[in-house]
């Protein structure tokens, strides 16, 4: 899949372009909900959700680089044929893994508990955004992407260039 010969790369590129996807579903106005990026209503001024605001701009930031990632890891297979050498793969699939752990982590929390986000006046304490189906179903591929990337350093820790 994908034109990478390791079946679990493989799957972990086809898991960093899924968030930027089902976002795209997100922002189609369906009625599984708006996403991580899409908590924002039209009928209410930017300065009166502040919260929503900040935290779906920190979610795009993250899917974005998982997407730019995933893209970075299959140039890599198509300039190697295929195989992509474990040393050349390790900087990006830590990168997978930082990036999904801490958008996950900022979803999980603003979803729970509310974050503390800035304002023109300062930093303003927000109570927890609703939650909606495609924000689930994106948090649970981002904790897919972190046990994939885990698994896939700890294994490939010993191997050499193929």
């Amino acid at each position: 899949m994908f034109g990478v010969r390791d079946r679990r790369l493989s799957l972990l590129v086809g898991l960093l372009f899924l968030p930027f996807a089902l976002q795209l579903l997100g922002w189609a106005d369906t009625p599984l909900g708006g996403g991580p990026c899409g908590p924002i209503a039209s009928e209410r001024l930017l300065l009166e959700q502040p919260q929503a605001f900040f935290y779906a701009q920190v979610m795009l930031w993250g899917i974005s680089l998982l997407l730019a990632d995933g893209f970075f890891i299959l140039m890599l297979a198509f300039m190697h044929n295929g195989m992509v050498p474990p040393a050349q793969a390790r900087p990006f699939v830590l990168l997978a893994l930082v990036v999904s752990l801490f958008t996950a982590s900022i979803y999980l929390l603003d979803r729970t508990l509310g974050l503390p986000v800035p304002s023109p006046v300062g930093w303003l304490l927000g109570g927890a955004e609703p939650v909606d189906v495609v924000g689930v179903l994106i948090v649970l591929v981002l904790l897919g992407q972190v046990v994939l990337s885990f698994g896939w350093l700890r294994t490939s820790a010993g191997r050499s260039v193929a």
